[in-house]
């Protein structure tokens, strides 16, 4: 959507907002942004099924807010034309996306239990209004695509590599899909908000693909990103009746790899270059595991 379209129709729509400064951001998959006068958001879904998705996400964030996490969630106004949910807005939530200005997290202890109570928190609501969408065909979906599409640009020992995984965690999903919570669905760096003058993180944002699904899933992010130990001390300040350590098997076997599929994917079917970086980490996380 055109910064212009979307100026136009917050005037339209919020006639005494005065628009002092504005900047935009239309590089996400699912929702272009503005942002005006660093005070409000609004967030326009790019597709019908975001729009549906966002009903949901309404719900959750209200059930979040009243367990009082210690991060910034957003405040969600729906605004409609008609009966067509065109927008969402909520207040500008201070800090900058950790995809946009990268930081490394373990430098201030604060931010593991940050994450953690966070996290917690979110999974202990009751989420039956939401979908489950990592299903067992999803994922056998998912690894036909990287088949067709991907595989002919990696090399033999790549392509393998994401087999084996894949193989691993498709033969013990019957075990892995009895614990379910609601998930934030993509707790990945673009949807952490870090204050750069306290150093610690502000707020999680982003919640358009909750769902019920594995807990386990929220923490591959993090996995990604810091590592095993790292995640290890996140765990150490979130408390369920399950056993970490079989959620931690989880993650280090198969969620906490995943992140570089779908950056596959997506580089291909975009015809972006493959960033051999991500597979070089994937490979490096997955010898921790063979």
């Amino acid at each position: 959507m055109r910064k212009e379209d979307m100026i136009r129709f917050v005037r339209r729509t919020m006639p005494k907002l005065t628009i002092d400064t504005s900047e935009i951001k239309t590089n996400g998959w699912d929702n272009d942004i503005l942002i005006v006068n660093k005070q409000q958001v609004f967030r326009f879904p790019k597709t019908d099924q975001i729009r549906d998705q966002i009903k949901g996400e309404c719900v959750l964030l209200r059930q979040l807010e009243q367990k009082k996490p210690a991060l910034q969630i957003p405040r969600y106004k729906l605004i409609y034309e008609g009966k067509t949910l065109r927008a969402i807005t909520y207040p500008f939530m201070s800090g900058e996306s950790l995809n946009e200005h990268p930081v490394d997290l373990r430098r201030n202890p604060e931010n593991a239990q940050l994450l953690g109570d966070f996290l917690m928190k979110l999974h202990q609501i009751a989420g039956g209004f939401l979908p489950t969408r990592h299903t067992f065909c999803y994922w056998q979906v998912l690894l036909e695509s990287l088949r067709k599409k991907v595989f002919s640009a990696l090399r033999d020992e790549e392509c393998q590599a994401i087999e084996d995984v894949f193989t691993r965690f498709l033969n013990r999903y019957t075990a892995f899909s009895k614990t379910k919570a609601v998930i934030h669905g993509d707790l990945s760096a673009s949807n952490i908000l870090f204050d750069q003058k306290t150093n610690r993180i502000s707020g999680i944002i982003d919640f358009t693909d909750a769902q019920i699904g594995d807990p386990a899933f929220d923490f591959a992010g993090i996995y990604w990103n810091y590592g095993p130990e790292y995640t290890k001390e996140v765990l150490s300040f979130y408390q369920i009746d399950e056993s970490i350590d079989e959620m931690f098997d989880r993650l280090s076997t198969f969620y906490g790899l995943q992140p570089v599929f779908h950056e596959l994917l997506h580089s291909v079917e975009n015809n972006e270059p493959i960033d051999h970086t991500q597979l070089k980490r994937f490979m490096e996380l997955k010898q921790m595991i063979s």
